[in-house]
């Protein structure tokens, strides 16, 4: 049995947590949006600080929003039925896509593996990266077949490849053979109206979170405690800590990655996106902004040369920053 369903794509590179969702509101409603712009309605201007100690590492730092929590905040901004499944075998797990896409509600697979997707020529079998999202459109009966934020075309993925890509547990973004389904109505809210809401949303969460882990109180957290990590949990455990946060610097992660913007370049995009469709001006936001991602490279650096002191000045500096771009958008919107 075959089924293949055709979808607007619109290729970006680094933007899979949200790049299916974009295909599909442009499928659904005819809202050609960027992946900046849906990356920023999502939630993706926030920050969180773990620290679990039976974890591995103990204290994880993430920016953005985690993507489970992405995708179910955007269904219920769109008004769109959500349903998720995960942690099932291969088979009961690929069964669901199939009905879904019979349904024509194409899932979200993933966290995937990159290492197991043959269309990523450098990474594939190379190394392993268990971050990836794409949006299944069809299958045959060796293969899926899925749109992909990195490339323009359909891309295949054997199922044989496919249910070792999918069999990852990742701690913020999913557990293994992970599918949502989003049912995204033709007719969504007016545009002002989901700018509005997405931006005092993430207003509260930065600034007034109902936990310390999330938002700016984390970051002052975070700076407060990075430079006491060896002390406190021992070097080697520091150390692979230290990796985390130097990963989750880039956008997207990447340990080795040289994109060192915390994903505020992607914020700050949808923001001047959003500006002349609201009516209000996000311009001194914008540079806050800016400045706090201009604070993003010294931290990275200072992390690598084991200078935890200076990172943690740099957390502190993107804290006070971020404060006043906050503050600065929840006044624009009338709060």
């Amino acid at each position: 049995m075959a089924l293949w369903l055709e979808i607007p794509h619109r290729r970006q590179d680094g933007m899979c947590p949200v790049n299916g969702i974009r295909d599909l509101v442009q499928w659904r409603s005819g809202e050609n949006w960027s992946n900046e712009f849906l990356w920023g309605l999502g939630q993706g201007g926030g920050f969180t600080y773990l620290r679990i100690n039976v974890a591995d590492p103990p204290r994880q730092m993430y920016t953005g929003n985690a993507t489970p929590r992405q995708h179910r905040y955007l269904a219920e901004l769109f008004g769109a039925e959500f349903a998720e499944v995960e942690n099932r075998a291969f088979p009961f797990a690929w069964a669901r896509a199939q009905e879904a896409l019979a349904r024509e509600k194409p899932p979200i697979l993933g966290p995937l593996d990159m290492f197991h997707l043959p269309y990523y020529a450098g990474i594939y079998h190379q190394r392993h990266i268990p971050i990836h999202f794409a949006l299944l459109v069809g299958y045959d009966g060796a293969t899926a077949y899925v749109q992909d934020t990195g490339f323009e075309a359909v891309q295949p993925i054997p199922l044989a490849e496919l249910r070792l890509a999918w069999n990852v547990s990742v701690p913020g973004l999913g557990k293994r053979n992970r599918l949502a389904i989003l049912d995204l109505p033709a007719a969504l809210p007016p545009t002002a109206e989901l700018i509005r809401k997405a931006v005092m949303d993430q207003c509260q969460s930065m600034l007034r979170p109902p936990v310390s882990l999330i938002g700016i109180p984390a970051m002052k957290k975070l700076a407060a405690e990075i430079a006491g990590w060896p002390e406190e949990l021992g070097e080697a455990r520091a150390e692979k800590c230290l990796r985390q946060v130097r990963e989750y610097l880039n956008s997207p992660p990447d340990a080795e990655g040289s994109h060192l913007t915390a994903g505020r370049d992607r914020y700050i995009a949808f923001l001047q996106e959003a500006q002349p469709i609201s009516g209000w001006d996000f311009s001194r936001a914008v540079e806050w902004l800016c400045q706090s991602m201009e604070a993003v490279p010294g931290v990275a650096a200072a992390i690598q040369h084991k200078d935890l002191n200076q990172a943690a000045a740099g957390f502190a500096r993107m804290a006070n920053f971020e404060t006043n771009a906050f503050q600065e958008l929840s006044r624009c919107c009338g709060e």
